[in-house]
């Protein structure tokens, strides 16, 4: 293989690796990104603020599937049946309670 043979191929092999980094295939690339996205249809601020609710609504309890119903429904259920029932207040006026006290506090 002559130099000039050797020279040819450098060259060849430089010239290919040259134009996957100079970024003339980027530069195509991103007019076609860009391209498609001009065609793409965009959301108004309405359409994405219904969009963003209507998922909000949905996304309660992932894990529930009745429902955001349903989880009201049971959390009224069981708001109520806790007001229903006496809250226990201790009364320490009784000796025990006294001496459970004093033998609380001392240490």
């Amino acid at each position: 293989m002559t130099s000039k043979e050797k020279q040819e191929t450098v060259k060849a092999t430089t010239g290919a690796a040259a134009a996957s980094t100079t970024g003339a295939q980027t530069a195509k690339q991103q007019s076609a990104n860009v391209k498609t996205s001009k065609e793409s249809a965009k959301m108004t601020s309405a359409e994405k603020n219904k969009a963003i609710k209507e998922a909000n609504t949905k996304m309660v309890n992932p894990d529930n599937s009745s429902g955001t119903a349903a989880t009201a429904g049971m959390q009224k259920q069981t708001t109520a049946a806790s007001k229903a029932t006496p809250k226990q207040r201790p009364n320490m006026n009784t000796p025990e309670a006294q001496k459970a006290m004093q033998k609380a506090a001392t240490p």
